[in-house]
Order: C-alpha cells, then structure tokens, then sequence
C-alpha cells in the first residue's frame, strides 16, 4: 500500500503519519514513512533524535546515478537501495526524509528531480508492505509519473468553514496528477461541527477528537503512543484505509 498524506500547515498530517505508521507496524506490516515536509517533523514525532540526511542533498549518489555520459539525465536511475542505506528505524518503522524538490508537476527534468522523481515511483513494496508519505502543504512532490503508484490519497482537515474550501484545492492539486482515490480525515473534530460532514462527499475515513495529550507529547518531545494518548480513532482510520485499498484493488483485478 502507498498512502500520501496531504493537508495545509497545522492540521495534523504529520501525527496521523506517524500514528499509522506506528500502528501498521505494529500490525506486522513492513513500514516506510517518507517525510516528504520542509518542515521535517515526522522523525521528531516518531521519537528519532539523530539526523536523517534529506535524499536531496545526496550529491554524489544522485551524479553518480542519474547522469549519464554526455549529460544525458537518466529518468529511471537504480534506487532500490537507497531506502536501506539512507533511513533510521525506529519502532518497526523505516523512516527517511525526501529533501527539497522542485515543484511544478512534469517540467523539471533537472537530476536531482529525476533522482527523488525515481525514490518515489520505485517504492513499490510486496503486499505486506506501507510506504506512508507525509506531504507538504501541496503535493506536486508527487508528479504524474509517481502519482500511478499512489493507492491512496488522504486530505486531513480541521472542522471549519474553511475545510471544505481546502480539499477542494487538494482534490484539484490530485486531479491535476492523476490521483483519483482520494479519502478524508477530519482533525480536531467536536460535536458542533457535526453538520460539515454533510457538505464532504470524499469518503471519510474518521475523525479525530481533540486532544490535549498529543500537544503535551509535542511538549515533551515523546511519542503519543509512548505517553499514552488514546489511539482508537487512529484504530479505525487505519482499518478503514485497508478496507478501500483492498476493495480499490479488487475492482481492478476484475
């Protein structure tokens, strides 16, 4: 399974990263979770403490393999091992961090884009694996040409007027690469705002109370599954997720 997680700044898209990816972990899966953010905050969350080297500052590797003789730019250079030599484990969980890219969709065939380009479409795992991207605020990360591999797209909003407004431009960033399967989470979520899950025709997945604990847990610099938070909507979400992918991938097998 490839799951791009999508949001703007301060909704929540690193936390609920790495609460599935915790729990797919746990679960027995093989997990991989890319931070794919400028911002780099899915290690932090997961706990790791020591520096992961951004797959786009590795120079040498990406000359060594995208460019060819006469400056020719390989568009399918070998990275299969790069996931193994440049990622930090922590709890079960393979994590890397992608670097800067640069965005615009199909326009730049500079080689460092071919190289993360290449990182991205060749993460295609057995059947008992997750590859989980945690985006930036856009998701012209992505592409056209890696956007085939994504099983599914998560847009995590928060409960206001504004939401529906915000995954109006994610669902028209996804169209614009070809993401089809996209599907909702809805952060932060109170009573009150029970009306909004009317105006979403996206399937949601499920919402996400707030919760004091998983600010205390960004305090204090550990994990919310290690403090304790509660975890049962990021139970669910998870469950959910594997119920579309398989029902998405049944249909195709028709």
């Amino acid at each position: 399974m490839k799951i791009a997680i999508s949001g703007k700044g301060g909704v929540g898209k690193t936390t609920l990263t790495a609460m599935l990816a915790y729990l797919f972990a746990k679960d027995g899966y093989r997990v991989t979770a890319i931070d794919c953010d400028s911002s780099v905050n899915l290690p932090f969350v997961l706990g790791i403490r020591e520096k992961i080297t951004p797959l786009s500052e590795l120079r040498d590797e990406i000359q060594r393999r995208v460019v060819a003789p006469m400056g020719i730019i390989k568009l399918n250079p070998k990275v299969d091992d790069i996931f193994e030599k440049y990622s930090v484990k922590k709890h079960g969980i393979r994590v890397l961090v992608l670097g800067t890219i640069e965005k615009g969709g199909e326009g730049c065939f500079c080689p460092e884009n071919a190289f993360l380009r290449a990182i991205l479409r060749h993460a295609i795992f057995k059947e008992n694996d997750v590859l989980l991207l945690d985006m930036d605020a856009g998701i012209e990360h992505l592409g056209r040409g890696t956007a085939k591999g994504v099983d599914l797209l998560i847009a995590v909003v928060e409960p206001s007027l504004r939401a529906v407004e915000t995954l109006n431009r994610i669902e028209k960033l996804a169209r614009d690469i070809g993401i089809d399967n996209i599907a909702v989470v809805i952060n932060k979520f109170s009573e009150r705002y029970r009306k909004l899950l009317d105006r979403i025709e996206r399937p949601i997945l499920g919402v996400i109370p707030f919760d004091e604990c998983f600010i205390r847990a960004d305090l204090e610099g550990i994990p919310p599954f290690e403090l304790g938070c509660q975890m049962e909507a990021f139970e669910r979400i998870k469950d959910r997720i594997v119920e579309i992918i398989r029902r998405a991938t049944s249909r195709q097998r028709r």
